[in-house]
């Protein structure tokens, strides 16, 4: 597979015993729905794939019926152009669920041989049918198991189509229950951004036996339309892009301090380089999902990222392990920093100061 070896020992990662052979893994969404854009992820080089998330409240299925897209460049506004954003609201698969799991498990024995894996994926609308669910990918024999609980479209789907969870308590004993019907699988649990209690989240899923988590779901956003004053879309819908990378990393960093080092991170939403993913290794992940890109510029913005990641890697004979937690460990409070007395006279306009301002 194109690129499934390449810098295999710089590049080389894990989601704590689960080895990688590089940090970048293409996310959920609308290109893995079909086996054939899952096999164009893989050989571009994909570490692995978040196959197209499923649930099993019918509703969320039928969401697919209403979905829509618009890029937005880099104001956040509608472009006929390749964008930086994707502006959208989505649906699940509407493939029988037993049988997704075992077209992609079929796949992922494929995968194995070349140190990939495929993996089921649920967008949480119940404990009942998420322990299904986890039930039916264990017996397809699939070895990873991602639980997203923060899909950002719940406030706007039907109801009960998509939960979102913010809880901590309940949030634990989902898991607990998840993890009791994934026995022998890998667990991953997907946070929200629309929350600001993002490490006490991860607490809650490893409390609850998750292998790692994945941290974090888009946002959600409205934008009015200057020819017609109606929403883009006519909704609400989800957003991301490059701009979100800082508020994850700080996030990432922050959970890193609060669960420890040896609790497994990944990131997701803003990454588009091989830089981005670096950026997120800084700050505490061990991997990547990378999925708006590829909406943006085909399977092959991921052979770019990994092709960016290497050379950074080789320049400077490092490994990408070396770098993973080094700027959040690194990272310090306000109070923690130097006075720099005045310093903010250089982010003013002229007029704010004058003679007369003898005081500061």
């Amino acid at each position: 597979m194109l690129l499934q070896n390449h810098g295999m020992t710089r590049l080389a990662t894990a989601i704590g015993s689960f080895a990688l052979n590089n940090p970048v893994i293409c996310g959920s969404g609308e290109p893995v729905i079909t086996e054939s854009g899952i096999r164009a992820a893989l050989r571009a080089g994909a570490a692995g794939v978040i196959a197209k998330s499923v649930n099993e409240n019918p509703a969320g299925g039928r969401q697919l019926d209403k979905a829509d897209y618009v890029r937005l460049d880099g104001r956040g506004l509608p472009t006929s152009g390749q964008g930086v954003s994707l502006f959208n609201r989505s649906g699940l698969s509407q493939r029988d669920t037993a049988d997704w799991f075992a077209s992609i498990a079929a796949i992922d024995r494929d995968a194995r041989l070349d140190g990939a894996f495929v993996a089921a994926s649920i967008v949480y609308a119940g404990a009942d049918g998420a322990v299904r669910v986890a039930s039916l990918a264990r017996r397809a024999g699939l070895r990873v198991f991602e639980l997203n609980v923060g899909a950002p479209h719940a406030a706007e789907a039907a109801p009960g189509a998509i939960v979102q969870e913010t809880d901590p308590a309940r949030l634990t004993e989902l898991v607990r229950r998840v993890r009791a019907a994934t026995e022998g699988m890998q667990l991953w649990v997907k946070l929200t951004g629309l929350s600001s209690n993002l490490p006490a989240l991860a607490l809650a899923a490893r409390e609850g036996g998750a292998d790692a988590v994945c941290m974090m779901g888009r946002f959600m956003g409205l934008i009015p339309d200057l020819t017609t004053f109606a929403p883009v879309l006519g909704t609400s819908a989800a957003y991301g892009g490059g701009w979100a990378l800082p508020i994850v990393c700080r996030f990432l960093a922050l959970t890193r301090k609060a669960a420890g080092t040896s609790f497994p991170l990944m990131g997701t939403n803003g990454v588009r380089s091989g830089e981005d993913v670096l950026r997120m290794a800084l700050c505490g992940a061990s991997a990547v999902e990378v999925l708006s890109a590829t909406m943006h510029e085909g399977f092959g913005a991921i052979s770019r990222m990994i092709v960016e990641l290497d050379s950074f890697l080789t320049e400077r004979s490092m490994t990408f392990r070396d770098l993973i937690g080094r700027t959040a460990d690194g990272l310090a409070g306000y109070a923690e920093q130097p006075d720099i007395p005045g310093r903010w006279r250089d982010f003013v306009p002229p007029e704010t100061i004058s003679d007369a301002d003898t005081s500061l």
